[in-house]
């Protein structure tokens, strides 16, 4: 089966240039050039072409806190209570500003939203849910992470875009 994606003209030199900068965002425009095989100014221009499709989001640094801090991360499954659009957004805005939310996702199912949470502790994590709580009224089911197994930019690019486009 056929897949639909956001945009189905990509061709293979589009494909190798995200191939290589999901895998090396520092790569030097010469490198690109020569690793996709085309020359330095109609791949770059490929690259900004991608770039304001909104393709390419950005480029950054994948860090592991885990390194630099002594923390903990946990996945919250969150049920809003009382579900509304304005309560919705209230949440979402409220975990916008959390410098302790990495990560949060709108779920369809049972949950409304998947979270993670970086604590330095139990007690700090518990602390954290409680400022939730006193905020919004949810529902809420925690998962304590004991490690990281794949990652976003463990992905192989051309497979996926293949699976889904080719089908």
């Amino acid at each position: 089966m056929k897949h639909s994606a956001y945009n189905t003209n990509l061709d293979q030199f589009d494909v190798k240039i995200l191939k290589a900068l999901h895998r090396n965002g520092r790569i030097t425009k010469i490198q690109l050039a020569e690793e996709i095989g085309l020359s330095s100014t109609p791949c770059w221009e490929r690259m900004n072409k991608l770039e304001r499709a909104g393709v390419i989001e950005g480029y950054h640094a994948v860090l592991d806190y885990r390194k630099l801090l002594s923390v903990s991360y946990f996945r919250v499954f969150v049920t809003i209570q009382n579900y509304s659009l304005a309560i919705s957004k209230d949440f979402e805005k409220m975990v916008q500003e959390m410098p302790e939310v990495m990560e949060c996702e709108a779920v369809l199912g049972k949950s409304d939203y998947v979270i993670k949470i970086m604590a330095d502790s139990v007690d700090e994590y518990v602390l954290i849910m409680e400022g939730i709580l006193g905020k919004v009224e949810i529902d809420y089911q925690t998962l304590p992470v004991s490690k990281s197994v794949k990652y976003q930019s463990d992905v192989n690019l051309a497979e996926l875009y293949a699976r889904f486009i080719s089908g």
